[in-house]
């Protein structure tokens, strides 16, 4: 029977079983000299894994006109992968040293970097069927002055949250307590980069409202709501 070979790429989330693994898939790094962090990389597959990296820089993230525009220009390379392919043995652990190029930033700089496997030798006297899952990791080179600036905004009854700082930071959890201290969670959640807001949908008007926040360390804010 003539060999067949299909391959399909896919980018998911940490959570997703792979034939790898990664220690963490978001990384902070500052833009001062020697800033650097690591990726440990598994391979716990029972055959080998041939690795390749892709740097993307992200422009505008979290904005409506957000891209994401790979590096290949080694002149624009303001992050740096070593090593940029790698073969990983069966068990085998391998790391990945990041290390940002980026100085005196006004703003952070956003990067993804995708470690996607690459085929090897396929042996098949049939049909075969090899999904190979690639995984990105989000990087953030913050300025040493960086700070996040998140704020409550009413506009016309609609609430928003907005960052007016020069760093990202995540949501966690909205929580609306009214005036009785009863606490319900609202649907609101995402990060929220330097210039955005994130809509906060219906909200009572009346109480206050709690704002679980992560990024490098963890805060939890509240805002009162004017009736």
């Amino acid at each position: 029977m003539k060999k067949l070979f299909l391959a399909f790429l896919l980018l998911i989330s940490q959570s997703a079983l792979a034939a790898m693994s990664l220690d963490k898939v978001i990384l902070y790094l500052d833009d001062a000299p020697s800033a650097r962090d690591d990726i440990v990389i598994t391979n716990p597959d029972d055959e080998t894994l041939y690795l390749q990296t892709e740097i993307f820089r992200v422009d505008n993230p979290g904005q409506e006109y957000e891209q994401r525009v790979r590096v290949v220009n080694p002149d624009e390379f303001k992050l740096l992968v070593s090593p940029a392919k790698a073969v990983l043995a069966p068990g085998e652990r391998r790391r990945f040293r990041l290390m940002a190029l980026d100085r005196d930033l006004e703003e952070e700089k956003v990067y993804r970097v995708t470690f996607k496997p690459v085929v090897g030798e396929i042996k098949a006297e049939q049909t075969a069927l090899k999904i190979l899952v690639a995984y990105q990791a989000l990087v953030f080179v913050q300025p040493a002055n960086g700070q996040y600036k998140v704020d409550l905004v009413e506009d016309m009854g609609n609430y928003q949250l907005t960052n007016k700082g020069n760093i990202n930071i995540e949501v966690v959890e909205v929580r609306h307590c009214a005036l009785g201290g009863e606490c319900q969670k609202l649907d609101a959640s995402g990060r929220l980069y330097a210039g955005t807001n994130l809509s906060l949908g219906d909200v009572p008007n009346e109480g206050e409202l709690e704002v679980l926040l992560r990024g490098r360390e963890s805060e939890r804010i509240r805002f009162p709501i004017n009736s």
